[in-house]
């Protein structure tokens, strides 16, 4: 049994190591071609020097060293578990926080990667399917941060770990890693979503109500323990909701927001908010692919990731949080899985990551 499953990981590895590779060799393409423009630049903004620590990933550098009382009341936004693992990361590897946080992004990205393929052929039995999914979470426009220091990669792994063991029907497995999910980032707790939709017709009535419940409220309650935690120890109700808040503008009404969006295309906002609605567009193209060819369970998390997404006034990021919406990888699988359509969607989505994490990198995108 044991060898069977050391095979299974080796031919998982197989499939899996081509894609994470050439991410991040993309990602080093696109540094070195910033800094290659930069040197001959006279004048004007200089690229960023912090490389794998850009934007984000100095915050949580400065979280793991010095913790939410040691840097601005800012920083509570950043949820405590990638940096408590940075920082058992940090007890074990030579090199400091830096080296330990960039290791558990990629390390993390890389797993998710491996359970995303178990996923997909747990769904359909398809290696090809399966194959290009992988492909499709490596080279996701927004995927550069996969390979910085920052939390999606984990968050990721068990966004992924849950919905494979949701389909498996491992209701208590199922709400640990929800919960782990949720002190991760906000969007844990859109993980009620797909586990909902998986315990209210299970395949074969497996598992008893406390687990089914526990399955479903693992994600809000990781959410909910570390808002609770901070709301106490700051003495501000809701502080990491509300300093988000405070960055990203009040709630708004998300179809509304997509129509100014459109119009932000022919304003001022052209470069702005406007390109974002174009990534809007393409992400509605994938969700529809999606509810389309999976079951409704990944359909609904991605559509409430894109919801939340959309209920900033503020859609700086926008393309990260799809990320978050883990299942939009799976309708671009589907797309490519289409005559003719397979390579030329890989080759724009990778052009796309390239040029994202060049800008990131110049400062003119928000990761």
């Amino acid at each position: 049994m044991t060898g069977g499953r050391v095979r299974r990981a080796k031919d998982d590895l197989l499939v899996v190591l081509p894609a994470w590779t050439t991410a991040r060799l993309l990602v080093a393409a696109a540094w070195i071609a910033v800094h290659l423009t930069g040197a001959r630049a006279d004048g004007g903004p200089r690229p960023s020097t912090r490389g794998l620590l850009a934007w984000d990933g100095d915050w949580y550098q400065s979280l793991l060293v010095h913790g939410y009382d040691g840097v601005p009341t800012e920083g509570v936004r950043f949820f405590p578990g990638y940096v408590l693992l940075g920082r058992l990361a940090d007890a074990l590897l030579p090199g400091g926080p830096a080296v330990a946080l960039i290791v558990v992004a990629n390390l993390s990205a890389l797993l998710a990667t491996l359970l995303l393929h178990r996923l997909v052929m747990a769904e359909t039995g398809d290696r090809a399917t399966a194959r290009l999914a992988v492909w499709a979470l490596s080279l996701f426009p927004s995927a550069f941060v996969l390979a910085w220091a920052y939390g999606e990669g984990l968050f990721l792994a068990l966004a992924v770990g849950v919905l494979l063991s949701a389909r498996r029907e491992r209701w208590w497995l199922v709400a640990l890693l929800a919960l782990a999910a949720g002190l991760v980032r906000p969007t844990g707790a859109l993980l009620a979503v797909p586990v909902l939709a998986a315990v209210w017709r299970p395949s074969t009535g497996s598992g008893r109500l406390p687990e089914r419940i526990a399955a479903v409220a693992g994600g809000p309650i990781g959410v909910g323990a570390f808002v609770w935690w901070a709301s106490a120890h700051f003495d501000r109700a809701f502080i990491p909701l509300n300093v988000q808040r405070e960055l990203r503008g009040d709630p708004v009404n998300p179809f509304r927001r997509l129509l100014d969006g459109v119009g932000d295309l022919f304003g001022s906002e052209t470069m702005g908010d406007g390109l974002h609605v174009l990534a809007v567009a393409a992400l509605l193209v994938l969700l529809v692919a999606l509810v389309r060819s999976w079951p409704l369970r990944y359909g609904a998390f991605a559509a409430a990731c894109l919801l939340v997404a959309l209920a900033a006034d503020n859609l700086n990021s926008i393309e990260r949080y799809a990320l978050n919406g883990v299942p939009f990888v799976l309708g671009v699988a589907t797309l490519a899985a289409r005559p003719r359509l397979g390579p030329p969607v890989m080759v724009v989505s990778a052009m796309a990551m390239v040029s994202l994490a060049a800008m990131a990198w110049w400062g003119s995108y928000v990761p």
